[in-house]
């Protein structure tokens, strides 16, 4: 695995950095903060008088309790990803959704600068967690899910530029499904399955990392306008991988807090519903069978979600993982359902 960087971008050198590549002239007043919210790059945001920039480097080791390495190139893969996915928003006029611009890219140091998001946009997860639901979001990120995977279906140089399914490997299938196997023996036979089956299909250009912390909601205008960011697992896959990926986190928080699971449940079927108007496929079973695998990963993967703190709506979750993996269920309705029963039970 290949690491060539001479830097380690920080909030210490980020504009000196910025300096030396001719991006901020010599004598600018700025400075940069680092963002939160991920385990994968070291990610800052640059601001001076009149301008702001996101500088990206990814990390060669992720940072989590796993050993959990990746290629630092990843962040080119992301780039054009960004690229096509604000390529289709524009062609398909979707008037409240955007991506943010790249404005630079550094393939010696592997760093990525893009267009800062307009004023303090919080993530859509933060809103989540705070129970804010708000069933609007959930049908725009649907809307746009399904306009680029729809779109991106019929384009060969998409296909082509996408075609390496290394960076999934690396980030996805081996710290989610393979970790999640060898833990879970029980289940280790449904899940190799379905990772035989995702990583089999060919139909579209996968996001990968398609959740509620990588959409942040600018609420400054009429409408509620998501900006989608972080593409660096983006691949040519299975358009079931993205929505069970977001589906996921929806269903995980239903059973996180259960005073506000109905609201949580309605998002998720809005985005899926929003989702289905825009593609001439279905994937509702592909999906259930990816979420199974998912929603067990994200309790004891590589990268399990910090906020189920309690053993009780952890256990919940492996519960209902690992029926949904087991008892032919292939409808959400069925995912649903049993996230219910196990509410009703504890």
């Amino acid at each position: 695995m290949s690491d060539t960087r001479r830097l380690e971008l920080s909030a210490g050198n980020a504009v000196d950095y910025l300096k030396r590549r001719g991006f901020l002239s010599a004598d600018a007043t700025a400075e940069a903060r680092p963002l939160g919210g991920g385990v994968s790059n070291h990610v800052l945001a640059v601001s001076w008088d009149g301008g702001c920039v996101v500088v990206k480097q990814p990390l060669p080791n992720l940072a989590v309790e796993d050993d959990w390495p990746a290629d630092v190139e990843r962040v080119h893969n992301e780039a054009a990803a960004a690229r096509t996915y604000a390529a289709v928003i524009e062609a398909t006029s979707l008037e409240y959704a955007h991506v943010p611009d790249v404005v630079f890219e550094d393939e010696t140091e592997n760093v990525v600068g893009v267009e800062c998001v307009p004023g303090d946009a919080p993530t859509w997860k933060e809103e989540l967690l705070d129970g804010r639901v708000d069933v609007a979001v959930a049908d725009e990120v649907g809307r746009v899910l399904g306009a680029v995977h729809d779109a991106a279906a019929g384009d060969d140089d998409v296909r082509a530029n996408f075609a390496s399914k290394r960076p999934f490997d690396q980030l996805r299938i081996d710290p989610y499904h393979r970790t999640t196997a060898r833990r879970h023996p029980d289940v280790a036979d449904a899940i190799d399955a379905e990772i035989e089956r995702v990583r089999s299909v060919e139909r579209t250009l996968v996001h990968g990392d398609y959740s509620p912390k990588n959409v942040l909601v600018d609420r400054t205008g009429a409408a509620p306008e998501p900006w989608i960011i972080d593409f660096e697992v983006a691949h040519w896959g299975d358009p079931a991988f993205d929505t069970a990926f977001l589906l996921n986190h929806l269903f995980i928080k239903s059973a996180y807090n259960r005073e506000k699971q109905a609201a949580y449940l309605d998002a998720a079927f809005e985005f899926w519903r929003a989702y289905v108007d825009r593609v001439d496929w279905d994937v509702e079973a592909a999906t259930v069978a990816e979420l199974g695998v998912l929603m067990l990963a994200r309790v004891d993967g590589k990268s399990p979600v910090e906020y189920v703190d309690r053993e009780a709506t952890a256990n919940a979750l492996r519960r209902t993982a690992k029926r949904t993996l087991t008892e032919g269920i292939e409808t959400l309705d069925g995912v649903a359902t049993a996230i219910r029963e196990e509410a009703r039970a504890r």
